[in-house]
């Protein structure tokens, strides 16, 4: 019998991803609405190549922006949204080259909302995975 081993991953933004639930439109919860649409976008980008196990939102905090990988254009202390997820194969996203490579690659470019409660947001309402621009990144999260 194989063992299953569960490998998980932690993902890091600029961009309010706040799981809040409200899956309805209305006028008044529209705020509510659109941070729900940006983390119903992680997690379907996240179910393109493989079943998600488990995800879920960690806090969100200000963070000091020197202690994270995003792109040089952000600086100083800035809003981060930090999130977890867990697959069942552990070259899913993998590469020799890079990591997560192809996790970038599906999360690059891909539209979002601001004007939520972002401190650093973007020039262009995207993800960005690369360069001064960067937004989101991923790590590996060791289980043992």
């Amino acid at each position: 019998m194989i063992e299953q081993r569960i490998y998980r991953h932690r993902g890091y933004t600029l961009i309010d991803i706040t799981k809040t639930d409200v899956t309805k439109f209305t006028p008044e919860l529209e705020r509510m609405r659109n941070k729900q649409r940006n983390w119903e976008t992680v997690v379907q980008i996240l179910g393109l190549r493989t079943q998600i196990m488990s995800i879920k939102q960690l806090k969100t905090e200000t963070k000091d922006l020197s202690q994270h990988a995003f792109g040089s254009d952000y600086q100083d202390k800035q809003r981060v949204w930090t999130f977890e997820f867990e697959v069942e194969f552990e070259n899913l996203y993998l590469n020799d080259q890079d990591p997560y490579a192809i996790l970038k690659k599906d999360f690059a470019q891909t539209p979002i909302l601001l004007g939520l409660d972002e401190t650093a947001p973007p020039s262009m309402a995207l993800f960005y995975t690369e360069g001064e621009y960067k937004n989101i990144y991923f790590i590996s999260v060791d289980l043992s």
